[in-house]
């Protein structure tokens, strides 16, 4: 009986010994470390840039610690946006090839469908994989097989890199100028409005200078068709050129739109109606709850 016993509790550590090895040892197969696209730290990259045949190139630059398109147009750009796609370089690489190895016309390259440049660094994509539905992209002399999102997302529409903010941050308004009223700071800092209309407080002036310094607008694009309903002007401090648009019509409210740079910022009925008229805080008063 007792011999029994051991030999059964011999039988159970090796079994547990057995499970122990595959779980930590010889039969743990570690999963293959891939390379990356393009081995960049994010922060050193400055420059961001692509082309499509036929489509001028579309240049971001980092100054400062914010990201500004320089070309075909200068405007700022949104920094998340263009950080995800800085990640999208990290993307790892499934297969590698030699250059010698593969004819770049068998592969989309010869030309290819999208150069980008990375700092001084160049990536060229060509077609896809059929099989993987991942892409060939050239880079050096290696011609790497990644998966498919890069591509789509620089080849989609730039405008939805820029942002949305009508001021850059830590703008300060100095005189705004909308169709039927004109706001200047004199040099004392206080707003004087012109026609004055008494009934007007220095609150409602505060609120519709802040609604115009925090403007963020729906959608940022092309300036499209405009039916003119007058024009805007504003002076920030520090800067000697004023700011002009054209207040146009819009589906979903109201437009300013830019010739320099081309761009037109849409903002919705609620927004519009703050930004275009002084008004009174309608916010009812916090009721209290009565004492027990």
């Amino acid at each position: 009986m007792r011999k029994r016993l051991w030999i059964n509790l011999a039988l159970a550590l090796i079994v547990l010994g057995l499970a122990l090895t595959v779980i930590f040892g010889v039969s743990h197969h570690p999963k293959p470390a891939y390379p990356t696209l393009l081995g960049v730290h994010p922060g050193a990259i400055r420059r961001f840039a692509y082309a499509q045949p036929h489509h001028p190139a579309v240049v971001f630059r980092k100054i400062g610690k914010q990201w500004w398109l320089i070309h075909p147009f200068r405007a700022q750009a949104q920094n998340l946006e263009l950080t995800s796609l800085i990640d999208e370089l990290d993307e790892p690489v499934r297969h590698r090839y030699p250059l010698a190895k593969i004819p770049p016309a068998r592969v989309g390259l010869a030309p290819p469908r999208l150069t980008l440049w990375v700092n001084q660094e160049k990536l060229e994509f060509g077609r896809t994989d059929p099989v993987g539905e991942r892409r060939y992209i050239r880079v050096g002399r290696s011609i790497d097989l990644v998966r498919d999102v890069l591509y789509y997302r620089l080849a989609g529409n730039f405008y939805t890199l820029l942002s949305t903010r009508l001021l850059p941050k830590g703008s300060r308004l100095t005189q705004l100028h909308l169709p039927r009223v004109t706001l200047r700071r004199n040099t004392r800092g206080d707003w004087i409005l012109t026609p004055p209309e008494s009934h007007v407080s220095s609150g409602m002036i505060a609120r519709l200078i802040r609604h115009w310094t925090y403007a963020s607008a729906l959608s940022v694009g092309p300036p499209g068709r405009i039916e003119s309903l007058g024009s805007v002007i504003l002076r920030l401090a520090g800067v000697s050129k004023p700011l002009t648009y054209v207040l146009a019509r819009d589906s979903l409210g109201m437009a300013l739109v830019s010739h320099n740079p081309p761009l037109r910022w849409v903002f919705p009925h609620p927004i519009a109606k703050k930004m275009l008229h002084l008004s009174a805080n309608r916010r009812p008063p916090h009721a209290r709850a009565p004492r027990s």
